[in-house]
Protein backbone atom coordinates (compact mmCIF):
# COMPACT_ATOMS: atom_id res chain seq x y z
CA UNK A 1 0.00 0.00 0.00
CA UNK A 2 2.57 2.43 0.90
CA UNK A 3 4.37 1.74 -2.86
CA UNK A 4 1.40 2.15 -4.35
CA UNK A 5 0.53 5.42 -2.16
CA UNK A 6 4.14 6.65 -3.19
CA UNK A 7 3.46 6.18 -7.08
CA UNK A 8 0.48 8.02 -7.01
CA UNK A 9 1.75 10.61 -5.26
CA UNK A 10 4.81 10.97 -7.74
CA UNK A 11 2.37 10.74 -10.63
CA UNK A 12 -0.04 13.34 -9.07
CA UNK A 13 2.99 15.86 -8.92
CA UNK A 14 4.23 14.80 -12.18
CA UNK A 15 0.95 15.41 -13.92
CA UNK A 16 0.68 19.02 -11.60
CA UNK A 17 4.15 20.00 -12.83
CA UNK A 18 3.32 19.41 -16.86
CA UNK A 19 -0.25 20.89 -16.65
CA UNK A 20 1.53 23.94 -15.22
CA UNK A 21 4.61 24.28 -17.49
CA UNK A 22 2.42 23.75 -20.09
CA UNK A 23 -0.12 26.42 -19.10
CA UNK A 24 2.95 28.81 -18.27
CA UNK A 25 4.08 27.75 -22.27
CA UNK A 26 0.81 28.33 -23.58
CA UNK A 27 0.36 32.08 -21.64
CA UNK A 28 4.04 33.23 -22.72
CA UNK A 29 2.49 33.24 -26.37
CA UNK A 30 -0.42 35.70 -25.37
CA UNK A 31 1.97 38.58 -24.28
CA UNK A 32 3.01 41.67 -26.09
CA UNK A 33 6.64 40.51 -25.64
CA UNK A 34 6.33 37.67 -27.42
CA UNK A 35 5.21 38.78 -30.68
CA UNK A 36 7.49 41.93 -30.84
CA UNK A 37 10.54 38.85 -30.61
CA UNK A 38 8.46 36.90 -33.19
CA UNK A 39 8.19 39.73 -35.20
CA UNK A 40 11.86 40.63 -35.22
CA UNK A 41 13.34 37.29 -35.28
CA UNK A 42 10.60 36.69 -38.85
CA UNK A 43 10.86 40.32 -40.30
CA UNK A 44 12.95 40.24 -43.73
CA UNK A 45 13.68 43.74 -43.75
CA UNK A 46 15.82 43.29 -40.08
CA UNK A 47 17.85 40.28 -41.89
CA UNK A 48 18.66 42.09 -44.57
CA UNK A 49 20.28 44.88 -42.62
CA UNK A 50 22.07 42.21 -41.02
CA UNK A 51 23.55 40.52 -44.10
CA UNK A 52 24.39 44.28 -45.26
CA UNK A 53 26.30 44.92 -42.22
CA UNK A 54 28.05 41.43 -42.74
CA UNK A 55 28.96 42.65 -46.84
CA UNK A 56 30.26 46.09 -45.24
CA UNK A 57 32.35 44.24 -43.21
CA UNK A 58 33.55 42.07 -46.79
CA UNK A 59 34.06 45.30 -48.40
CA UNK A 60 36.50 46.22 -45.48
CA UNK A 61 38.87 43.04 -46.53
CA UNK A 62 38.54 43.36 -49.88
CA UNK A 63 39.58 46.87 -49.93
CA UNK A 64 42.64 45.78 -47.62
CA UNK A 65 42.98 43.21 -50.28
CA UNK A 66 42.97 45.20 -53.48
CA UNK A 67 45.82 47.42 -52.24
CA UNK A 68 48.47 44.43 -51.67
CA UNK A 69 50.13 42.49 -53.51
CA UNK A 70 47.92 41.24 -56.66
CA UNK A 71 49.21 38.20 -58.70
CA UNK A 72 47.89 37.12 -61.82
CA UNK A 73 48.76 34.41 -64.82
CA UNK A 74 48.93 35.57 -68.03
CA UNK A 75 49.27 34.10 -71.35
CA UNK A 76 48.92 35.32 -75.19
CA UNK A 77 49.80 34.01 -78.25
CA UNK A 78 49.67 35.40 -81.82
CA UNK A 79 50.65 34.56 -85.37
CA UNK A 80 50.09 37.28 -88.02
CA UNK A 81 51.02 35.84 -91.97
CA UNK A 82 52.85 37.41 -94.19
CA UNK A 83 52.48 36.07 -97.93
CA UNK A 84 54.75 37.35 -100.62
CA UNK A 85 54.93 41.05 -98.78
CA UNK A 86 51.58 41.18 -98.55
CA UNK A 87 50.50 41.29 -94.14
CA UNK A 88 51.72 42.85 -91.40
CA UNK A 89 54.90 44.63 -91.20
CA UNK A 90 57.25 41.43 -89.78
CA UNK A 91 59.61 43.97 -87.93
CA UNK A 92 56.75 45.39 -86.09
CA UNK A 93 54.56 41.66 -85.32
CA UNK A 94 57.62 39.22 -85.75
CA UNK A 95 55.23 36.81 -87.10
CA UNK A 96 54.66 34.91 -84.56
CA UNK A 97 54.58 35.49 -80.85
CA UNK A 98 53.88 33.95 -77.33
CA UNK A 99 53.57 34.76 -74.07
CA UNK A 100 53.47 32.98 -70.59
CA UNK A 101 53.96 34.03 -67.13
CA UNK A 102 53.01 35.39 -64.00
CA UNK A 103 52.61 39.26 -63.18
CA UNK A 104 52.57 40.90 -59.56
CA UNK A 105 51.11 44.59 -59.33
CA UNK A 106 50.76 46.76 -56.00
CA UNK A 107 49.61 50.30 -55.49
CA UNK A 108 50.86 52.20 -52.84
CA UNK A 109 49.07 54.05 -50.96
CA UNK A 110 49.44 55.78 -47.63
CA UNK A 111 48.61 54.55 -44.24
CA UNK A 112 46.23 57.76 -43.45
CA UNK A 113 44.51 57.07 -47.26
CA UNK A 114 43.36 53.71 -46.86
CA UNK A 115 42.48 54.48 -42.97
CA UNK A 116 40.22 57.15 -44.07
CA UNK A 117 38.36 54.83 -47.08
CA UNK A 118 38.07 51.84 -44.23
CA UNK A 119 36.29 54.36 -42.13
CA UNK A 120 34.26 54.89 -44.69
CA UNK A 121 32.59 51.73 -44.76
CA UNK A 122 32.82 51.55 -40.75
CA UNK A 123 30.67 54.85 -41.59
CA UNK A 124 28.63 52.82 -43.91
CA UNK A 125 28.03 50.30 -41.27
CA UNK A 126 26.83 52.87 -38.75
CA UNK A 127 24.28 54.45 -41.33
CA UNK A 128 23.02 50.37 -41.62
CA UNK A 129 22.88 49.94 -37.73
CA UNK A 130 20.89 53.46 -37.35
CA UNK A 131 18.26 52.53 -40.51
CA UNK A 132 17.73 49.17 -38.98
CA UNK A 133 17.41 50.73 -35.12
CA UNK A 134 14.81 52.89 -36.55
CA UNK A 135 13.09 50.16 -38.59
CA UNK A 136 13.05 47.98 -35.10
CA UNK A 137 11.22 51.15 -34.05
CA UNK A 138 8.56 50.99 -36.31
CA UNK A 139 8.25 47.59 -36.41
CA UNK A 140 7.97 47.58 -32.58
CA UNK A 141 5.30 50.21 -32.58
CA UNK A 142 3.18 48.32 -35.79
CA UNK A 143 3.06 45.07 -34.18
CA UNK A 144 1.92 47.28 -30.69
CA UNK A 145 -0.39 49.26 -32.42
CA UNK A 146 -1.90 45.80 -33.79
CA UNK A 147 -1.62 44.16 -30.19
CA UNK A 148 -3.75 46.93 -28.65
CA UNK A 149 -6.23 46.76 -31.62
CA UNK A 150 -6.72 43.05 -30.72
CA UNK A 151 -6.87 43.44 -26.90
CA UNK A 152 -9.78 45.80 -27.02
CA UNK A 153 -11.86 43.84 -29.91
CA UNK A 154 -11.28 41.32 -27.02
CA UNK A 155 -12.55 43.33 -23.70
CA UNK A 156 -15.81 44.06 -26.18
CA UNK A 157 -16.29 40.83 -26.62
CA UNK A 158 -15.79 39.62 -22.94
CA UNK A 159 -18.21 43.26 -22.21
CA UNK A 160 -20.72 41.35 -24.43
CA UNK A 161 -20.45 38.24 -22.68
CA UNK A 162 -20.71 39.87 -19.67
CA UNK A 163 -24.47 41.71 -20.52
CA UNK A 164 -25.54 38.42 -22.35
CA UNK A 165 -24.74 36.61 -18.84
CA UNK A 166 -26.92 38.85 -17.11
CA UNK A 167 -29.14 39.24 -19.40
CA UNK A 168 -29.81 35.11 -19.54
CA UNK A 169 -29.91 35.51 -15.82
CA UNK A 170 -33.45 37.14 -16.13
CA UNK A 171 -34.51 35.22 -18.92
CA UNK A 172 -34.98 32.47 -16.41
CA UNK A 173 -36.95 34.55 -14.18
CA UNK A 174 -39.40 36.22 -16.93
CA UNK A 175 -39.92 33.05 -18.61
CA UNK A 176 -40.96 31.51 -15.58
CA UNK A 177 -43.14 34.02 -14.61
CA UNK A 178 -44.36 35.35 -18.37
CA UNK A 179 -45.10 31.04 -17.95
CA UNK A 180 -47.13 31.54 -15.09
CA UNK A 181 -48.91 34.93 -16.48
CA UNK A 182 -47.40 37.15 -13.92
CA UNK A 183 -45.32 39.03 -16.54
CA UNK A 184 -46.82 40.40 -19.60
CA UNK A 185 -45.92 38.12 -22.79
CA UNK A 186 -45.43 41.57 -24.53
CA UNK A 187 -42.73 42.44 -22.09
CA UNK A 188 -40.93 39.22 -22.60
CA UNK A 189 -40.85 39.68 -26.17
CA UNK A 190 -39.26 42.81 -25.80
CA UNK A 191 -36.69 41.77 -23.51
CA UNK A 192 -36.16 38.43 -25.58
CA UNK A 193 -35.38 40.56 -28.87
CA UNK A 194 -32.87 42.64 -26.80
CA UNK A 195 -31.27 39.18 -25.66
CA UNK A 196 -30.86 38.03 -29.11
CA UNK A 197 -29.70 41.19 -30.77
CA UNK A 198 -27.06 41.30 -27.74
CA UNK A 199 -25.62 37.46 -28.63
CA UNK A 200 -25.62 38.69 -32.49
CA UNK A 201 -23.81 41.47 -32.10
CA UNK A 202 -21.52 39.35 -29.68
CA UNK A 203 -21.22 36.76 -32.53
CA UNK A 204 -19.88 40.25 -34.55
CA UNK A 205 -17.56 41.30 -31.92
CA UNK A 206 -16.29 37.36 -31.88
CA UNK A 207 -15.29 37.62 -35.35
CA UNK A 208 -13.58 41.17 -35.20
CA UNK A 209 -11.72 40.11 -32.51
CA UNK A 210 -10.18 37.31 -34.23
CA UNK A 211 -9.81 39.09 -37.40
CA UNK A 212 -7.61 41.57 -35.43
CA UNK A 213 -5.68 38.46 -33.59
CA UNK A 214 -5.15 36.93 -37.14
CA UNK A 215 -3.59 39.98 -38.47
CA UNK A 216 -1.35 40.42 -35.64
CA UNK A 217 -0.12 37.07 -36.00
CA UNK A 218 0.40 37.84 -39.77
CA UNK A 219 2.07 40.82 -39.18
CA UNK A 220 4.18 38.85 -37.01
CA UNK A 221 5.49 36.35 -39.44
CA UNK A 222 3.57 33.78 -37.20
CA UNK A 223 1.73 31.02 -39.14
CA UNK A 224 -1.62 29.79 -37.03
CA UNK A 225 -5.30 29.77 -36.89
CA UNK A 226 -5.98 29.27 -32.86
CA UNK A 227 -6.76 32.03 -30.72
CA UNK A 228 -6.33 32.44 -27.21
CA UNK A 229 -7.01 35.55 -24.74
CA UNK A 230 -4.65 37.95 -24.85
CA UNK A 231 -2.75 39.61 -21.46
CA UNK A 232 -3.46 43.34 -20.94
CA UNK A 233 -0.23 45.02 -22.91
CA UNK A 234 2.67 46.62 -20.49
CA UNK A 235 4.91 49.21 -21.20
CA UNK A 236 7.90 50.66 -19.10
CA UNK A 237 6.77 52.08 -16.00
CA UNK A 238 8.31 55.49 -16.48
CA UNK A 239 7.52 56.57 -20.05
CA UNK A 240 10.27 59.43 -19.97
CA UNK A 241 11.24 59.53 -23.93
CA UNK A 242 15.73 59.92 -24.33
CA UNK A 243 16.31 63.43 -25.12
CA UNK A 244 16.43 64.25 -29.31
CA UNK A 245 20.48 64.15 -28.53
CA UNK A 246 20.60 60.11 -27.51
CA UNK A 247 17.14 59.33 -30.06
CA UNK A 248 17.69 56.89 -33.16
CA UNK A 249 17.10 60.14 -35.32
CA UNK A 250 20.03 62.03 -34.06
CA UNK A 251 22.17 58.71 -34.29
CA UNK A 252 21.10 58.25 -38.07
CA UNK A 253 21.89 62.05 -38.49
CA UNK A 254 25.69 61.76 -36.91
CA UNK A 255 26.24 58.35 -39.16
CA UNK A 256 25.03 60.07 -42.41
CA UNK A 257 27.04 63.31 -41.28
CA UNK A 258 30.44 61.29 -40.67
CA UNK A 259 29.91 59.32 -43.56
CA UNK A 260 29.55 62.57 -45.79
CA UNK A 261 32.45 63.71 -44.18
CA UNK A 262 34.43 61.25 -45.12
CA UNK A 263 33.68 60.69 -48.53
CA UNK A 264 35.11 64.17 -48.81
CA UNK A 265 38.20 63.38 -47.31
CA UNK A 266 38.09 60.51 -49.94
CA UNK A 267 37.59 62.89 -52.71
CA UNK A 268 40.81 64.57 -52.00
CA UNK A 269 42.65 61.85 -51.99
CA UNK A 270 41.43 60.50 -55.25
CA UNK A 271 43.48 63.84 -56.72
CA UNK A 272 46.50 62.95 -55.11
CA UNK A 273 49.18 61.20 -57.48
CA UNK A 274 49.31 57.02 -57.34
CA UNK A 275 52.58 55.17 -57.39
CA UNK A 276 52.04 51.49 -59.12
CA UNK A 277 54.63 49.20 -58.86
CA UNK A 278 54.79 45.75 -61.35
CA UNK A 279 56.65 42.60 -62.23
CA UNK A 280 56.40 39.57 -64.41
CA UNK A 281 58.30 36.56 -65.11
CA UNK A 282 57.74 33.93 -67.40
CA UNK A 283 58.42 33.04 -71.09
CA UNK A 284 57.84 35.40 -74.12
CA UNK A 285 59.22 34.92 -77.62
CA UNK A 286 59.14 35.15 -81.01
CA UNK A 287 60.83 31.72 -82.29
CA UNK A 288 63.10 34.10 -84.70
CA UNK A 289 65.85 33.24 -83.21
CA UNK A 290 66.96 31.16 -80.09
CA UNK A 291 63.48 31.00 -78.89
CA UNK A 292 65.04 27.95 -75.96
CA UNK A 293 66.33 31.21 -74.54
CA UNK A 294 63.67 33.48 -74.03
CA UNK A 295 62.92 33.04 -70.37
CA UNK A 296 62.92 36.13 -68.22
CA UNK A 297 61.75 38.71 -66.23
CA UNK A 298 60.70 42.55 -65.98
CA UNK A 299 59.48 44.79 -63.39
CA UNK A 300 58.69 48.81 -63.20
CA UNK A 301 56.62 51.72 -61.07
CA UNK A 302 54.08 53.95 -62.59
CA UNK A 303 53.14 57.26 -61.80
CA UNK A 304 49.82 58.85 -62.27
CA UNK A 305 49.73 62.32 -61.59
CA UNK A 306 45.92 64.32 -61.83
CA UNK A 307 46.68 67.71 -63.70
CA UNK A 308 43.36 68.93 -65.14
CA UNK A 309 39.51 67.56 -65.38
CA UNK A 310 37.31 70.47 -65.62
CA UNK A 311 37.37 71.68 -61.71
CA UNK A 312 35.38 68.27 -60.63
CA UNK A 313 37.28 68.13 -57.42
CA UNK A 314 35.89 71.72 -56.38
CA UNK A 315 32.22 70.65 -58.10
CA UNK A 316 32.28 67.28 -56.19
CA UNK A 317 33.27 68.65 -52.75
CA UNK A 318 30.71 71.35 -53.23
CA UNK A 319 27.73 68.92 -53.88
CA UNK A 320 28.92 67.03 -50.79
CA UNK A 321 28.61 69.94 -48.80
CA UNK A 322 24.96 70.80 -50.22
CA UNK A 323 24.06 66.97 -49.05
CA UNK A 324 25.28 68.13 -45.57
CA UNK A 325 23.46 71.20 -45.13
CA UNK A 326 20.02 69.23 -46.40
CA UNK A 327 20.25 66.78 -44.18
CA UNK A 328 20.96 69.22 -41.14
CA UNK A 329 17.32 70.96 -42.40
CA UNK A 330 16.33 67.58 -41.83
CA UNK A 331 17.73 66.90 -38.38
CA UNK A 332 16.29 70.67 -37.09
CA UNK A 333 12.85 69.60 -38.84
CA UNK A 334 12.90 66.65 -37.04
CA UNK A 335 14.14 67.79 -33.51
CA UNK A 336 11.15 70.23 -33.73
CA UNK A 337 8.58 67.54 -34.40
CA UNK A 338 10.31 65.20 -31.73
CA UNK A 339 9.51 67.70 -28.95
CA UNK A 340 6.21 68.64 -30.27
CA UNK A 341 4.49 65.49 -30.34
CA UNK A 342 6.02 64.74 -26.96
CA UNK A 343 4.24 68.01 -26.10
CA UNK A 344 1.07 66.71 -27.69
CA UNK A 345 0.94 63.21 -25.92
CA UNK A 346 1.75 64.16 -22.51
CA UNK A 347 -1.63 66.88 -22.88
CA UNK A 348 -3.82 63.70 -24.03
CA UNK A 349 -2.70 61.85 -21.14
CA UNK A 350 -4.29 64.21 -18.54
CA UNK A 351 -7.36 64.90 -20.70
CA UNK A 352 -8.18 61.00 -20.79
CA UNK A 353 -7.16 60.19 -17.54
CA UNK A 354 -10.04 62.83 -16.10
CA UNK A 355 -12.21 61.06 -18.78
CA UNK A 356 -11.53 57.64 -17.55
CA UNK A 357 -12.35 58.97 -13.94
CA UNK A 358 -15.56 60.76 -14.77
CA UNK A 359 -16.87 57.42 -16.67
CA UNK A 360 -15.77 55.18 -13.96
CA UNK A 361 -18.25 57.14 -11.47
CA UNK A 362 -20.97 56.90 -13.64
CA UNK A 363 -20.41 53.30 -13.67
CA UNK A 364 -20.83 52.89 -9.87
CA UNK A 365 -24.31 54.54 -10.52
CA UNK A 366 -25.34 52.75 -13.85
CA UNK A 367 -24.82 49.28 -11.72
CA UNK A 368 -26.91 50.16 -9.13
CA UNK A 369 -29.45 51.30 -11.24
CA UNK A 370 -29.39 47.95 -13.36
CA UNK A 371 -29.19 45.89 -10.38
CA UNK A 372 -32.38 47.70 -9.07
CA UNK A 373 -34.46 47.60 -12.18
CA UNK A 374 -33.62 43.94 -12.05
CA UNK A 375 -34.82 43.52 -8.93
CA UNK A 376 -38.19 45.37 -9.54
CA UNK A 377 -38.61 44.32 -13.26
CA UNK A 378 -41.00 40.80 -11.91
CA UNK A 379 -42.84 42.61 -10.16
CA UNK A 380 -43.90 45.26 -12.43
CA UNK A 381 -42.49 48.45 -10.70
CA UNK A 382 -39.92 48.81 -13.38
CA UNK A 383 -41.00 48.35 -17.28
CA UNK A 384 -38.89 46.36 -19.71
CA UNK A 385 -38.62 49.88 -21.90
CA UNK A 386 -36.59 51.08 -18.46
CA UNK A 387 -34.81 48.07 -17.36
CA UNK A 388 -33.09 47.44 -21.29
CA UNK A 389 -32.34 51.18 -21.31
CA UNK A 390 -30.18 51.25 -17.90
CA UNK A 391 -28.93 47.75 -19.77
CA UNK A 392 -27.82 50.05 -22.24
CA UNK A 393 -26.56 52.59 -20.39
CA UNK A 394 -24.04 50.71 -18.46
CA UNK A 395 -22.59 48.70 -22.14
CA UNK A 396 -22.48 52.57 -23.39
CA UNK A 397 -20.30 53.62 -20.37
CA UNK A 398 -18.02 50.60 -20.23
CA UNK A 399 -17.61 50.39 -24.21
CA UNK A 400 -16.31 54.23 -23.46
CA UNK A 401 -14.22 53.01 -20.60
CA UNK A 402 -12.27 50.42 -23.20
CA UNK A 403 -12.06 53.26 -25.63
CA UNK A 404 -10.15 55.69 -23.21
CA UNK A 405 -8.26 52.64 -22.31
CA UNK A 406 -7.14 51.60 -25.80
CA UNK A 407 -6.37 55.38 -26.54
CA UNK A 408 -3.92 55.13 -23.54
CA UNK A 409 -2.11 52.41 -24.65
CA UNK A 410 -2.15 54.20 -27.94
CA UNK A 411 -0.40 57.31 -26.70
CA UNK A 412 2.06 55.08 -24.52
CA UNK A 413 2.84 53.46 -27.57
CA UNK A 414 3.50 56.43 -29.15
CA UNK A 415 5.71 57.84 -26.69
CA UNK A 416 7.50 54.79 -26.11
CA UNK A 417 8.05 54.21 -29.95
CA UNK A 418 8.00 57.90 -31.46
CA UNK A 419 8.01 57.84 -34.79
CA UNK A 420 8.86 60.95 -37.16
CA UNK A 421 7.38 60.34 -40.64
Amino acid sequence: MNVLRTYLIRGFLFSAVFFCGSKISAQSKNTLSYFLEKAKANSPVLNDYNNQVISNRIDSLKLKASYGFIVTGEGNAGYSPNIKGWGYDNALTNGQSLFAGVRVAKEFISRNNLNTRLEGLHASIAQVLAQKNISIQTLNKQITDQYIATYASQQRYNLSEEIIHLLNQEDIVLKKLTQAAVFKQTDYLTFKVTLQQNELTLEQQKADWQNNYSLLKYLSGIVDDTFEFLEKPTFTETLNPVSFDKSIYNEAFQADSLKLSNDAKIIEYNYKPKITAFSDSGYQSSFATTPYKNFGMSAGIGVTIPIYDGHQKKMLLQQNQLLLETRKKYLEQTQRQYQQQILQINNQFGQYNKMINTANQQITYAKTLVEANAKQLPTGDVKMVDFILSINNLLSLKGNIIQYNTTLFNLKNQLQYLIIQ
